[in-house]
């Protein structure tokens, strides 16, 4: 029996995976398998053209500097100005006398008399600070005309009572002259004397009299303000009965104080700013304590504004040649902070 040749199990084989990659080729090109796959990412954009047109920018401001610190407020002495030549000027209130009791329903009007001698005054130069009750002063140009009390008092009218005096000579920069005689001190009534009131006349006692300053300061007038007063029944001295200056107001954290020790020496306040200011100025003892009296603690408000223009009125010309008052001084230079 004739057998035939077997077949080659290999050779079978590649009929089948041929015919079964022919099969897939079929059912990729019918549109089966998986047609699920996301989309090819598009092409990039074209790169954009460069504009010819300048783009505009904004150039850049130059920083503000900061502004400078103001120079911190001092209160300094100042070099007092040269006494009077001799003969050296008095004043004296001849009306009202010393303890003149004046009718209450005259007060008002009663007319305040002088008699100044050597000491020529004229409209915005030396003059007399006449002061009653411890109220601002007045300061009187022609000596020989009559002021009024209410005058003196704001227009309030006088209570009945105990009432004070006071004149004193003054430069044309509002500096008193200080020199024997030239202050004077006149206690009066109004309605009748009160006995009991007149056994504690403070006119006898440690006295202070605030003088200056006073009001508002506009322009150059704000940029060295004097402090000045009189005193009465008492010897100013180092380590003894003083007087206490205080200041507070714009841009003044800490109170800015100072002291005279020596009667005579001004103080002068410097770099104020515009606003408000507050000026206490005490009569202390050595120890610093208020000195008992009525005129002896004194608070006074004034206004500075170097933005505003000054009132001529209040500068200071040059003044009457034999009347030995001065231009108001400058600052010292080897003026130190004064003791606390």
């Amino acid at each position: 029996m004739t057998f035939g040749t077997r077949p080659n199990r290999s050779s079978l084989l590649v009929p089948s995976a041929l015919a079964a990659a022919l099969l897939g080729a079929s059912v990729y090109a019918c549109g089966g398998g998986n047609d699920n796959l996301p989309p090819p990412p598009p092409p990039p954009p074209p790169p954009a053209a460069a504009s010819s047109t300048p783009v505009a920018t904004t150039p850049t401001a130059p920083a503000t500097p900061p502004k400078a610190p103001a120079p911190p407020i001092t209160i300094t002495p100042g070099a007092a100005s040269p006494d009077p030549a001799a003969p050296t000027p008095t004043v004296k209130v001849t009306a009202p006398t010393r303890d003149q009791v004046i009718d209450a329903a005259k007060a008002n009007d009663f007319a305040v008399k002088l008699d100044v001698k050597n000491w020529q005054t004229a409209k915005g130069s030396n003059h007399v600070h006449l002061i009653l009750d411890n109220k601002p002063y007045k300061a009187i140009y022609d000596t020989k005309e009559g002021v009024r009390l209410n005058e003196l008092a704001a227009g309030e009218a006088l209570a009945e009572g105990l009432h004070v005096l006071v004149a004193f000579p003054s430069r044309a920069n509002h500096e008193s002259v200080k020199t024997k005689d030239a202050f004077t001190v006149v206690p009066f009534w109004v309605g009748k004397k009160d006995a009991a009131a007149a056994a504690k006349d403070p006119t006898k006692k440690p006295m202070l009299v605030y003088s200056r300053p006073k009001g508002d300061y506009n322009g150059e007038m704000a940029n060295h303000v004097l402090v000045d007063f009189q005193v009465a029944n008492v010897t100013l001295a180092e380590g003894k009965e003083h007087v206490h200056v205080t200041v507070t107001g714009p841009s003044i954290d800490k109170p800015v104080e100072g002291n005279v020790e020596k009667f005579g020496t001004p103080l002068y306040i410097d770099n104020l700013q515009n606003g408000s200011y507050q000026l206490k100025v005490e009569l202390v003892d050595a120890a610093g304590k208020l000195i008992e009296g009525p005129w002896n603690s004194t608070t006074r408000t004034i206004k500075v504004d170097h933005d505003a223009p000054m009132d001529m009125s209040m500068a200071m010309p040059s003044t009457t040649p034999d009347a030995g008052a001065p231009k108001a001084p400058g600052p010292t230079k080897d003026a130190g902070a004064p003791k606390k």
